[in-house]
């Protein structure tokens, strides 16, 4: 069992948008060590000037150095097959698998955390920061914050850490994160090019017809989790042995992944995706016409062939709105009725004591054109799939009306004219719920637009 010990020095804080100035990777076999590679990287782009105080990597220091691309091949070979080791792993980690990604090589690593390992393997230190703990060690690091002296410094922690692991901690987490063989059914390169980012994933059947949309914060591991764990029911079998293809959609937010899975389930109504109650409200303010032609307002279950006013999540809410409109438009409360879960009979009417006919109606009308009187128009502007675009969603008459992404050097007058024919969907009451949860939120990412005609077609 061989380790890559590593050391990145980088121009920011995340991979997606800013590069490596620096690498530095140890061959390690848990006792003593085999190589070492150590490179300046040219970033291509101008270091940050705290950065350079903190790192003592300035512009001309890379200005002739390689471009990581150039240095690829060689990286690429020293982590391959090996176990990947660094001090917040997950870091050094995200911006190696970018920057191969980037130079056209498709990597993944079982992973070891040393701030972890000794969290557990050397407990109650008063920081796990490398500096830090390395000066409570008695460890030396000869050059701080440059990738080869925190790597040599890492390697010194890692040997400790290997010598004082008396109770296999190391082994059971590899263990734990060791990546699961995939069914051999199951292509392997749909899954080496999977993202570890925000989206949704769709698996196909041997014909590739789409029998399965999810979404997930990290699509790489969601993805995995599928085929972990020992459930090992015949319909959970049945699941995996119709996988054979994989393939995903970057999303950007967790927002646009949840939007994007309704989307494609509605399209193409998979045959796993059982849970599909949960795009249907549960209640239902609706209205009709009695044999006396008085209209009557109740809330009652959802019920997709009623004429519904609006939707809910919860009778309380319904009922809610309901009282508020019989005190506003006094409504006689003969007519209209609450849902009650004891589900007590309605008393038969004396329809000689009910109001006028036309004038209870007139009331009942101006309250419902009240309700679609308060209907939203907006468009939501978030963060895109990389730094180059945004993400939009449009809100036209309380209901979802497209979503997408555009280029944030585009000069917009008007937001209608940022959708394209595949960012429009067939809306329903559980998108629309989850954009208007989000804006309560984020209200700031919300600008609010004027009403626009009704669209061609209702809520389903």
């Amino acid at each position: 069992m061989e380790y890559a010990i590593v050391d990145i020095e980088t121009t920011g804080s995340y991979a997606a948008g800013n590069k490596i100035t620096e690498i530095a990777i140890v061959i390690h076999n848990g006792t003593h060590i085999l190589e070492k590679f150590q490179s300046l990287v040219n970033p291509g782009a101008i270091i940050p000037f705290h950065i350079q105080a903190l790192t003592g990597i300035s512009n001309e220091m890379v200005e002739d150095a390689p471009y990581f691309k150039d240095i690829a091949s060689t990286v690429y070979d020293l982590l391959h097959k090996r176990i990947f080791v660094a001090h917040n792993v997950n870091f050094d980690y995200s911006f190696l698998v970018e920057e191969l990604k980037n130079a056209g090589y498709s990597w993944r690593a079982p992973k070891l955390c040393t701030v972890r390992l000794s969290r557990k393997i050397i407990p109650n230190q008063s920081s796990y920061s490398l500096g830090k703990l390395c000066q409570n060690l008695g460890i030396t690091i000869h050059d701080r914050h440059r990738a080869m002296g925190d790597a040599e410094a890492t390697v010194t922690l890692f040997e400790k850490l290997v010598r004082e692991d008396k109770e296999n901690l190391i082994e059971s987490t590899l263990k734990k994160t060791k990546e699961h063989r995939l069914p051999t059914h199951i292509n392997e390169d749909d899954f080496l090019k999977l993202p570890e980012t925000t989206g949704a994933y769709i698996f196909h059947n041997a014909t590739g017809k789409i029998i399965y949309v999810g979404k997930a914060v990290n699509i790489r591991k969601r993805v995995l989790s599928h085929f972990s764990g020992t459930n090992g029911t015949q319909k959970r079998q049945a699941f995996i042995n119709d996988i054979h293809h994989i393939d995903y959609l970057e999303t950007g937010t967790e927002l646009m992944s949840l939007l994007t899975e309704c989307k494609l389930i509605k399209q193409y109504w998979p045959t796993h995706n059982r849970a599909l109650k949960k795009f249907e409200p549960k209640f239902s303010l609706i209205q009709y016409t009695d044999q006396n032609n008085y209209i009557r307002l109740v809330v009652s279950p959802y019920d997709k062939h009623a004429k519904a006013i609006q939707h809910f999540e919860r009778a309380y809410e319904a009922n809610q709105l309901l009282l508020q409109l019989m005190e506003e438009f006094e409504l006689d409360n003969k007519l209209c009725y609450f849902y009650s879960v004891h589900n007590e009979p309605k008393p038969k009417l004396n329809y000689a004591t009910l109001p006028n006919v036309d004038q209870h109606n007139e009331k009942v009308e101006a309250a419902i054109e009240k309700i679609a009187a308060q209907s939203q128009s907006f468009v939501l502007v978030d963060q895109g799939r990389n730094l180059n675009e945004k993400s939009y969603i449009l809100f036209r008459n309380n209901t979802l009306y497209a979503f997408g992404y555009f280029d944030v050097e585009l000069d917009i007058v008007d937001y209608e004219d940022l959708v394209k024919e595949d960012d429009k969907c067939l809306s329903n009451y559980y998108m629309n719920s989850l954009v208007l949860q989000y804006i309560e939120r984020y209200p700031s990412k919300v600008k609010r637009l004027l009403h626009k005609a009704a669209l061609d077609y209702p809520i389903d």
